[in-house]
């Protein structure tokens, strides 16, 4: 067994394990006190409203949630009063691991804790976590057992090495009063309220200016926790929510030494996971795509990647939101995340797919009759998903992936493919041709698999549309033609099957 040093040089050996590669389709949990307020993602930062260090970008944003917690809560507090707030008082783990079975997802991964530092796990002495606080349980572990009871590898996602530059503003005022927020607060200002006993200074960062880079302790802690977690729950995917290694240079919080601690973490990691261990991160270089996963939020790639990646979205925000303002990220249609998904396995990768839980640990009727309608054409189609291989070629057709756009460059939208528009994957000699939108004559033409194309190596032996059955077919200089019936047998998207015709 290769034993891993703390070097980039000795991390590039380490290889992406093949379950990751066949499993194509994972359920996220990204959940926690921020549920609460129903109002979508960054809640916790912008609950404070708009402080001088916030940035342009914020503004609307921030200016609505903060006048939603004034509405809802009333004035003053901060996040740590998020936390009490938050029960999970139905959360049913076990039934929702079955409900994500149904729906086809081969992982799972839990986030473990959020940009507002809140673990929701057991962190032992250090008391913001939801053993303590708010649950009173272990959620990381509840979801641990359920995952690994379904017989699924289990993730965990940390996003609190943001925290430094995110909670930021709970050292600013009240834009409306002028009264100080909480983030000066100390374990002594606790003394007969709901949070005695709890230092503030372990949640929130110590008061900087805008821009300071954090001092290495801070890396420090935050892998020291990390760690323990991992040693602890002994997940086969983490996902580290940053650009780079956090604190390592090019990271969203660069720390001043930059800090090398993130590599150290790998090690030990991939020296200690049984199944091999994946860790994620948002911008790999081609050299370290074994090393570490290419994650890509929300961003869809152009061409298939020559080692396994992942496309991480949600249906509508991270978190619950009650809003339909055009701010916030709309909810998903099931033909929204099959294309989604089949162009993502085109293209090498997998598809994490986060389902936004309420507070109370349920999902609701949109995201069950989603889940349903992927899992019901997965049934269908997913030989041409799990565990195949990109083809020669990813894609045909002229609906492209469109602008990015925003400061993480999404690109991802409900797009109106055309019946020409195709993704195709592979399965020894197996070639599968998915049409993204049905052919209004019957008819299916698929240019890279016309005799010109010089893509097959031979004639196939049969053209299966899968749910339905063989079909008449002819192969000419131009494509593939296909007679199709008139009603498709599957919705969003329509799979060929084409036998014995790849090398």
């Amino acid at each position: 067994m290769t034993r891993f040093e703390p070097t980039w040089e000795s991390l590039r050996t380490h290889r992406i394990p093949q379950w990751f590669g066949e499993a194509k389709f994972g359920i996220w949990s990204h959940w926690g006190a921020q549920s609460v307020a129903r109002s979508g993602d960054w809640y916790a930062r912008h609950l404070y409203g708009m402080q001088p260090w916030s940035e342009p970008w914020e503004r609307k944003r921030a200016d609505r949630q903060h006048a939603h917690h004034r509405a809802h809560f009333g004035p003053g507090g901060g996040t740590k009063d998020l936390f009490p707030r938050w029960r999970a008082e139905r959360f049913d783990p076990d039934e929702l691991m079955d409900l994500y079975v149904r729906s086809g997802a081969r992982y799972f991964m839990s986030m473990a804790t959020h940009c507002d530092n809140f673990d929701l796990y057991d962190s032992g002495e250090r008391g913001w976590h939801t053993a303590r606080v708010g649950p009173g349980r272990d959620i990381v572990a509840a979801w641990e057992r359920a995952a690994r009871g379904a017989g699924l590898p289990f993730g965990l996602s940390f996003h609190n090495n943001w925290t430094w530059r995110w909670l930021d503003v709970a050292h600013g005022k009240d834009p409306e009063t002028g009264e100080p927020y909480d983030g000066a607060l100390t374990r002594g200002d606790g003394t007969g309220t709901w949070w005695e006993g709890l230092d503030p200074a372990e949640l929130y960062p110590p008061r900087h200016d805008p821009g300071t880079k954090p001092p290495a302790a801070e890396a420090e802690r935050f892998y020291a926790r990390v760690r323990a977690a991992l040693d602890r729950y002994r997940p086969d995917l983490v996902y580290l929510d940053d650009g780079r290694m956090p604190f390592d240079a090019g990271s969203v919080v660069e720390s001043q030494p930059v800090s090398t601690a993130g590599l150290d973490l790998l090690a030990h990691y991939y020296n200690t996971c049984g199944t091999g261990g994946i860790v994620s991160i948002k911008d790999v270089p081609d050299l370290d795509r074994t090393a570490v996963l290419l994650d890509c939020e929300r961003r869809q790639l152009d061409e298939a990647q020559p080692h396994p990646w992942q496309f991480d979205t949600s249906d509508g925000e991270w978190f619950d939101c009650s809003d339909d303002d055009a701010m916030f990220h709309p909810r998903k249609s099931s033909q929204q995340v099959i294309h989604t998904l089949i162009d993502v396995v085109a293209k090498n990768g997998c598809l994490l797919l986060n389902i936004p839980q309420h507070a109370d640990g349920t999902v609701d009727a949109h995201a069950r009759k989603l889940l349903d309608e992927v899992g019901d054409w997965l049934r269908v189609c997913g030989e041409g998903v799990y565990g195949t291989t990109p083809w020669l070629r990813a894609a045909e057709g002229e609906t492209g992936m469109g602008e990015v756009k925003g400061y993480e460059h999404y690109n991802e939208a409900d797009r109106a493919y055309l019946a020409s528009d195709v993704r195709f994957t592979r399965r020894g000699d197996d070639v599968y041709a998915t049409l993204l939108a049905y052919p209004g004559t019957g008819k299916a033409a698929i240019t890279s698999l016309g005799e010109a194309a010089g893509l097959l190596k031979r004639d196939p032996s049969r053209v299966e549309l899968l749910g339905h059955g063989p079909v008449p077919w002819r192969r000419t200089a131009g494509a593939l033609h296909a007679d199709l019936p008139p009603e498709p047998p599957t919705t969003a998207a329509h799979m060929l099957k084409i036998t014995g015709a790849s090398c």
